[in-house]
């Protein structure tokens, strides 16, 4: 019974010890998160006293920052219009070409028409003559034969 008692009183005054230790450890991690959200809040001050002494400079440079960026669009924007045109150009050239090959194609194929007639004609023209050779022959063998009778 004494050894409860005593066993009680131990814990009795281990107990407060023990809890006072670990609100001392939560105590100063609250106060090293006061310390952050503190410096964090000056650090936002500045940058608004800063922000609201010099409002005019930083539009100006974002300004000039995107002149710069519109000139370098410009700049790339007639690159692709002078390329373009460049293509057009090319194309206008080609089309002039492929149109001077079908006039040339059709002339050539008008050509060949004429010279296909013209064959046929002397064809027939050489049918002809080679109709009257045989009759020539014919008659020749035949006078021939009477001279040898």
């Amino acid at each position: 019974m004494k050894q409860v008692v005593i066993f009680t009183c131990i814990a009795a005054l281990v107990l407060p010890l023990a809890l006072t230790g670990c609100c001392r450890i939560e105590m100063a991690k609250l106060q090293d998160e006061l310390n952050q959200a503190r410096a964090e809040r000056n650090e936002l001050r500045t940058k608004l006293q800063t922000a609201m002494k010099t409002p005019r400079s930083q539009p100006q440079g974002q300004i000039t920052e995107l002149s710069g960026s519109l000139s370098e669009f410009q700049k790339q924007i007639d690159a692709f219009v002078s390329f373009r045109e460049e293509l057009q150009r090319r194309e206008d050239e080609l089309a002039r070409l492929r149109q001077a090959a079908l006039d040339e194609a059709k002339t050539a194929q008008e050509r060949m028409d004429q010279l296909g007639a013209k064959l046929e004609a002397e064809t027939e023209r050489v049918v002809q003559l080679q109709g009257q050779l045989k009759q020539a022959q014919s008659a020749i063998i035949e006078l021939q034969e009477k001279l040898k009778e």
